[in-house]
């Protein structure tokens, strides 16, 4: 019956709406920036709409290089085209710059713009970073989090933000404080920084450490996707900086990862299955969710049996950035019981 109901939709259920619950974080404000300002003059607010625009640009292609791009720049020389609304709020605490100009930019055209020079896009859905991060201050080593060090914290959000990565810090309560110590955090111990990390169940883990040298502030980072851990180190006069620099590397790790290049042309094409569907409702959820993955271009149902449905999708990315959406959505649980060569099988997690 399940296979018949099946058939009988394939031919309509792809463009069924149908809402999905929230898997990864759902980053909001992409396209949205402030500048502080010294007047409402237009001057003024031409000169911050392109700052804005670089910024937005960055976080929604996930790349500062995106900048350096020919129509990139072209784009941003007309950057109050593509601003869609803009308003002004009093900033009390700055009499030099006594405004705050609020700019909301037109989404689909700076989309539109970015695909059209086959450069990359770093939709909404977003992998939450926990991150463990040590700093060796004055009165010794201590870990980063909102409560105990909220100065801090707030900076290292408000540039995680920026770039549009959920970050999260430790709760730092006697559960964290029973698995992972301040020392386990600067010795980078993986086996105690990943017990710890289990309760928040994170996409990936940032943990690090900050400390001064004779040529000033030095971070020394490893970040964990799944079973990939990479390395990074960086330096900066001041503690400010850094942070801003370890916002960046990360967001240029992660896009690296999840951004994909949304062009009219498709990549190549991608054949699989999935097993677990319940329902027709199962079926119309998979469906809708295939076809809003920005890495592919087209969804087509290649067969349907008792067990299984399966799909050929053509991808405007790599095969690899497909497969990373998915294991950071986790909706399709693949299958490591098959053998080389045999169509790669998905479990369906709704």
């Amino acid at each position: 019956m399940f296979k018949g109901l099946i058939r009988s939709l394939v031919a309509v259920s792809l463009g069924v709406f149908v809402s999905l619950p929230a898997m990864a974080v759902q980053v909001e404000e992409l396209f949205k920036s402030e500048r502080l300002v010294p007047d409402q003059s237009a001057e003024q607010r031409s000169a911050a709409v392109k700052d804005g625009l670089e910024e937005v640009l960055i976080r929604v292609s996930g790349h500062r290089e995106t900048l350096e791009h020919n129509s990139v720049q072209a784009l941003l020389q007309q950057a109050e085209s593509y601003l869609a609304q803009f308003s002004y709020k009093v900033n009390a605490q700055s009499e030099q710059k006594p405004y705050r100009l609020n700019m909301q930019f037109d989404g689909p055209s700076l989309i539109k713009a970015l695909s059209n020079a086959q450069l990359s896009v770093w939709g909404g859905n977003r992998p939450s970073v926990l991150t463990w991060l040590a700093i060796q201050g004055p009165n010794g080593r201590f870990i980063v989090n909102s409560e105990n060090n909220p100065l801090l914290a707030e900076v290292f959000e408000a540039e995680a933000k920026r770039r549009g990565v959920p970050l999260v810090l430790p709760l730092l309560d006697l559960e964290d404080e029973r698995l992972v110590s301040v020392s386990d955090i600067w010795g980078q111990f993986s086996d105690r920084i990943s017990a710890a990390s289990v309760r928040y169940s994170p996409d990936a883990v940032y943990s690090g450490r900050f400390y001064r040298s004779s040529s000033g502030w030095n971070a020394h980072w490893q970040l964990q996707v799944g079973s990939q851990r990479q390395v990074i180190r960086l330096q900066a006069d001041q503690v400010r900086e850094l942070f801003a620099k370890s916002a960046d590397a990360l967001a240029e790790v992660l896009a690296e990862k999840y951004a994909v290049i949304v062009s009219g042309a498709n990549s190549g094409d991608y054949a699989f299955k999935v097993v677990g569907l319940k329902s027709v409702a199962d079926y119309a959820k998979l469906n809708h969710y295939l076809n809003s993955l920005q890495v592919v271009g087209r969804v087509e149902v290649a067969r349907v049996d008792e067990t299984s449905v399966a799909y050929r999708v053509a991808l405007k990315g790599a095969v690899s950035q497909f497969l990373s959406v998915l294991a950071l959505d986790s909706y399709l649980e693949p299958d490591h019981s098959g053998f080389e060569g045999v169509e790669q099988s998905f479990f369906w997690r709704p």
